[in-house]
């Protein structure tokens, strides 16, 4: 397979998932000149290979139609600090949006056994934090509150927005995605613990 159509996978899985409402969310994958990156405003639920767009590591398109959105800055920014990124996956769920909003500052995780799928981790015992950091329209600025906490070696979330997985490759970074999502909708439920 390659990576084009790896990351095609990857987009269709995040979608059918319910990961990218309203043609929301944008994933991308390095390549030798650069990487590839979804169009603005495509439905992640059928996108196809006509639907990426090759773009340098200064976000200027190479190849493709259509246009990136404004947050492919924000992947050419991470692809530029981080040379061992090798996949970048957004999306908007509810529990990325809303405990962003809670828990501007971090989530902090500790006790689930799914922790250990975010590379370097163990062991449920240890208590890990999920960095947080400020939402901007400016992705200049985006890029900024990143690299001040860097490094996030599995992604960030973005207050009111959603999650950026990153990994050293596709399967990695699904991978990453996958687990932040589980571990936030455990949070999400425990949280509705609290108040009843």
């Amino acid at each position: 397979m390659t990576s084009q159509d790896e990351l095609l996978a990857a987009i269709g899985w995040a979608a059918h998932n319910g990961w990218t409402p309203a043609t929301g969310g944008n994933f991308s994958a390095r390549t030798d000149n650069g990487y590839l990156v979804t169009a603005s405003g495509v439905d992640k639920t059928c996108v196809t290979a006509n639907d990426l767009l090759l773009c340098n590591l200064d976000g200027g398109v190479l190849e493709g139609d259509g246009k990136p959105s404004a947050e492919s800055d924000l992947h050419a920014a991470l692809y530029r600090l981080d040379p061992t990124i090798g996949c970048v996956l957004h999306s908007h769920t509810v529990a990325s949006t809303t405990l962003s909003r809670r828990f501007p500052e971090g989530i902090e995780l500790s006790g689930f056994e799914m922790q250990k799928a975010l590379q370097g981790n163990q062991t449920h015992a240890a208590t890990i934090n999920l960095p947080v950091v400020p939402n901007s329209q400016d992705m200049s600025e985006l890029a900024d509150h990143v690299r001040t906490g860097w490094p996030m070696p599995w992604g960030f979330l973005v207050v009111g927005h959603g999650i950026y997985a990153v990994g050293n490759t596709i399967a990695e970074c699904r991978r990453h995605l996958e687990a932040i999502e589980f571990l936030l909708a455990c949070v999400l439920e425990e949280s509705r613990w609290s108040k009843s």
